[in-house]
């Protein structure tokens, strides 16, 4: 016959209810925890981040603002130093699209100008529409207009200015972001 423990009395059923319960509350209470300290890490790595930007661009004596404004307009994807052999001409169109307006067959409106690897050839000149790209090879390096930009029928001659300004600085931008990433 069964023995009878105080571990097995109705006592200890409702103990073992409330310990699961227990158990229960305190893995929502973990996991709500680590939700909101990731968040929070997360907010301050990226504060650290922008600041060390700001220092090595400082650093670089690049302006900061002009940089901050060109980036609500126009997109930079990609290395410009590993970007291939054409990527002088994506710099080159983009520019003559701020510069002078938008030309035939080089509109920053319709298509982004980029550069592609395919086989054995690095940084081919590949531009495409936008959200499309080659069906052969992957865009390595890529200039275009963010969705706000492509929106928009002109420019201000403050972002004009901003945009060319992060366009002939692409090099001195990317190397001094890339010293942040690096430290």
């Amino acid at each position: 016959m069964g023995r009878k423990t105080a571990a097995t009395g109705v006592g200890a059923e409702m103990l073992l209810t409330t310990t699961i319960q227990k158990i229960a509350s305190l893995r929502a209470e973990l996991s709500s925890h680590e939700t909101a300290a990731k968040a929070r890490s997360d907010a301050i790595r990226s504060e650290i981040a922008e600041l060390s930007r700001s220092v090595a661009l400082d650093g670089a004596m690049l302006d900061q603002e002009k940089i901050s404004l060109a980036r609500t307009v126009l997109y930079v994807r990609g290395s410009y130093e590993r970007a291939g052999e054409d990527r002088a001409s994506v710099i080159q169109d983009a520019v003559a699209f701020f510069a002078t307006g938008p030309r035939p067959y080089k509109d920053l409106r319709q298509d982004y100008f980029g550069t592609k690897n395919y086989d054995r050839w690095s940084g081919q000149r590949s531009d495409h529409p936008y959200w499309a790209g080659p069906s052969h090879g992957t865009i390595c390096f890529a200039v275009g207009l963010t969705d706000a930009g492509r929106k928009r029928d002109g420019f201000t001659p403050e972002e004009v200015e901003a945009c060319l300004y992060l366009l002939t600085r692409i090099e001195a931008i990317q190397k001094a972001e890339a010293s942040v990433r690096a430290a």
